[in-house]
């Protein structure tokens, strides 16, 4: 089989996992599929093949083409211009029309590829970026969208490949290197994590994303203090960015301040869960009379019946027992 082959193959299997595409409309049910079609306007086109591969339905037979794209450009502009106004789904349409014109369309690879990635579509994601990557191993935007997704299903081992190949490319991909840190925080090795954060932070200076992440790579580390002054700076920066204000009262309740832990923790929970959150992490630290004391409050508290601090109660039963 050629390349040109093998590319198609993978285009219809991107074609079967793209949900939600265009609305599909033509004016003649297409039984015939290599005939000339006319009829929809003062234009006929060819319809190849293989095109019908792109739809995810195959009962959307029939369609109304309001604009038609004859090449692979104006399909690209098309996309891009839906894109632009927030359309993914019709963007993704034309991206893989783009590519049926143009199976080299690497452009449209990338962008069919973080399309589904966006959309949590993870397959038909990687297929796209494999496709790319197939056309050019250095692309960098296909390697840190491969990573990344990688790095989302458990394959650590495959994301650090994918990542550090197009960080050593392009120093600059902030998001490779927060995925790098990410990992080396798995593995315990926070000296690596604190330079791939500091690297993605001078690309993105003061984005809570990237600081939250550095602090608390900096408590597993155990540096409490370093951690609580990232996370303060998070709160401060973006009032509303619960993981800070959570993690705050995680390095309050390991420093002993239950008080300012608790309201460090009602930044985003209520009372009765506040308590409940500090009473798991002293359970966790196996300091029992404090997880006690501060489950029998959430419980005391909660208007109604607590299931997650009776549920932890009686795990820290059984723990004793």
């Amino acid at each position: 089989m050629t390349k040109s082959i093998k590319l198609i193959n993978s285009v219809n299997t991107l074609a079967r996992m793209t949900s939600s595409m265009r609305r599909v409309v033509f004016c003649l049910a297409l039984v015939n599929i290599g005939i000339l079609l006319a009829g929809c306007g003062s234009e006929s086109i060819s319809i190849k093949p293989r095109l019908t591969g792109l739809y995810d339905d195959k009962s959307a037979l029939v369609h109304e083409i309001q604009e038609m794209t004859t090449d692979a450009s104006s399909a690209m502009k098309r996309a891009d211009r839906f894109l632009q106004q927030g359309n993914k789904d019709e963007a993704l349409y034309y991206y893989v029309r783009a590519l049926e014109f143009d199976d080299q369309n690497t452009e449209a690879l990338e962008k069919i590829g973080d399309i589904h990635a966006e959309k949590g579509n993870y397959i038909p994601a990687e297929v796209a970026y494999q496709m790319a990557l197939k056309l050019n191993p250095k692309n960098v935007t296909a390697l840190e969208g491969l990573g990344l997704i990688q790095l989302n299903t458990g394959k650590q081992a495959e994301a650090k490949q994918s990542l550090a190949t197009a960080v050593a490319i392009d120093p600059n991909l902030w998001r490779a290197c927060n995925g790098l840190g990410l990992i080396a925080d798995k593995d315990g090795d926070y000296l690596q994590a604190l330079q791939y954060y500091e690297s993605a932070l001078k690309t993105k200076p003061n984005m809570p994303m990237l600081m939250n992440n550095l602090g608390y790579s900096k408590y597993l580390s155990g540096d409490l203090q370093g951690a609580m002054q990232l996370f303060d700076a998070v709160s401060r920066l973006d009032a509303k960015y619960d993981s800070a204000w959570l993690n705050q009262g995680l390095v309050h309740a390991r420093l002993g301040n239950d008080a300012a832990a608790i309201q460090a923790f009602m930044h985003v929970l209520d009372e009765a869960d506040a308590y409940n959150n500090l009473g798991y992490i002293y359970m966790m630290n196996n300091k029992t009379p404090a997880a006690y004391e501060y489950f029998q409050k959430a419980i005391s508290l909660s208007p109604t019946y607590h299931k997650l601090a009776n549920e932890n109660l009686d795990r820290l039963h059984a723990m004793e027992n």
